[in-house]
């Protein structure tokens, strides 16, 4: 849960009150400068020396409030933040952080936005031919999650209105202009043909790939989401015929995506939509949209689902902010960035277990790479055996708890043969070793908050298995 804004403090250590003081006592020098930008090109107002101090100390203070803010999930991008401690510092008034924060809180940063990205692959359970009436829907809302799905409409009306829906059922309550919709549909071809995910998100920008890379994980990770719901109602309600899913019916889906939608929330006005090429690999943006599962609204309902899903949410939320705070935002605890990584790394491969583009060999390789970047801790030897022990204590409990064992052995197995002979030769159940994988995330992620963080097995002292490393 996100802090109100106007809360927030940063605590002045010794560092950053010597930032303080300087920025304090240069105030008549800044008041010169409109922006950041001025400041850094000047070349008559300011000397080198006093530049490269200025810069500095803006530097120092910036990070401080840029951890702050973004621990708390207010995403203000670096260059706005420049230039609220530039105008802050030029008062005079000194302890610049508290003025930011202030300043920041009275604009309305703390309203929630969104990132709106396409889809291939996904599709949602459809109406029987003929039925009368339906309780099925073409949209889903994951509200504690934080995203929304949707089918495609290949209609720009229908796909405009969806938006809408998502985003009010996500709680963004200021006003999607249409037309902005509009204009960037003229170029973005993507939008009403491919199946839709709008992320909810407190975030605002002042250049054009600030942010990025926290739109890129937020995507990443309410796809494995999506994923994990997918292989969890597989096992409860099985597999949709072909003619009962969205994603191979009226589907004229396109892999022509560039760019995404940013939405941001600037008070008084209807929300500020924005289209972002997407700096990353053409590789990567397959990836990144690649969700190749199919949802119910109906099992979603189910009792069985309604009581897994807040486990996959909690997890994957955890999990999320875990990377954020030691990953992203740089901390000097090695071990938790060390794990952080190779639990989201984990979900990556688990994702690619899935892709429409993957044949069977590479779905057993994905998944096998999934399962032991999530349960091992290095290499060694009887990797097999410590994976099913593992399994084994995430899963305690579970009925059924040797099938799920004997699937993972079962890939890890197929994996290291077809890595030296190119063909798998054990029969897998792919679909059933994917439930484990997400039993298995859950259950790490649940114990995260009483572990503390150790230089060498991590994985083995939280499952409580060092023995076994």
């Amino acid at each position: 849960m996100t802090s109100a804004l106007g809360n927030l403090s940063v605590t002045l250590g010794k560092k950053l009150k010597a930032s303080d003081d300087f920025l304090k006592g240069k105030h008549n020098l800044l008041a010169q400068f409109d922006s950041v930008d001025d400041l850094v090109t000047d070349e008559t107002k300011v000397s080198d020396g006093d530049r490269a101090a200025i810069e500095h100390h803006i530097l120092q203070l910036r990070a401080a409030i840029a951890r702050t803010l973004w621990s708390q999930e207010f995403y203000i991008g670096r260059s706005l933040l420049d230039d609220y401690i530039l105008h802050a510092a030029k008062t005079g008034g000194g302890n610049v952080p508290a003025r930011v924060i202030a300043g920041l809180a009275a604009a309305g940063a703390d309203r929630p936005g969104f990132v709106l990205y396409p889809l291939t692959g996904f599709g949602m359970e459809m109406p029987a031919i003929f039925a009368k009436e339906s309780n099925l829907r073409s949209e889903a809302i994951f509200r504690t999650a934080g995203f929304a799905v949707s089918t495609q409409s290949n209609s720009f009306e229908s796909a405009a209105a969806s938006v809408q829906r998502m985003a009010h059922g996500l709680g963004i309550r200021q006003r999607i202009d249409k037309w902005d919709l509009r204009h960037f549909a003229y170029s973005a071809r993507w939008f009403g043909k491919n199946p839709l995910m709008l992320v909810r998100i407190t975030s605002f920008t002042g250049d054009m790939y600030e942010n990025q890379f926290i739109y890129a994980l937020k995507i990443r990770v309410a796809a494995a989401h999506l994923l994990m719901m997918h292989a969890l109602s597989l096992e409860a309600v099985g597999q949709l015929e072909r003619y009962r899913t969205s994603s191979f019916v009226n589907n004229f889906e396109t892999l022509d995506i560039a760019h995404y939608l940013i939405g941001e929330a600037i008070r008084g006005r209807p929300i500020s939509t924005r289209r972002v090429p997407m700096n990353v690999s053409p590789l990567e943006l397959a990836r990144l949209s690649d969700v190749s599962a199919t949802l119910s609204t109906a099992a979603l309902a189910t009792s069985r689902m309604k009581r897994l899903l807040p486990q996959v949410t909690r997890a994957l939320n955890t999990v999320e902010r875990g990377y954020f705070l030691h990953v992203n935002i740089a901390t000097k605890s090695k071990p938790e960035n060390r794990l952080y990584r190779r639990l989201v790394t984990a979900l990556d491969w688990f994702r690619q277990s899935f892709s429409a583009r993957a044949n069977e060999s590479e779905a057993i390789v994905a998944l096998a790479v999934a399962f032991e970047t999530l349960l091992t801790d290095q290499y060694a030897s009887a990797i097999a055996q410590r994976l099913r022990r593992r399994v084994g204590i995430c899963m305690k409990g579970v009925p059924g708890l040797a099938g799920y064992q004997d699937s993972v052995q079962a890939v890890y197995y197929a994996r290291s043969s077809i890595v030296h002979t190119g063909e798998p030769d054990h029969a897998t159940d792919i679909q059933r070793a994917q439930v484990a994988f997400t039993r298995c995330f859950c259950a790490v992620a649940e114990r995260l908050a009483s572990w503390t963080p150790t230089a060498n097995n991590a994985m083995g002292t939280l499952l409580g298995d060092v023995a076994g490393s």
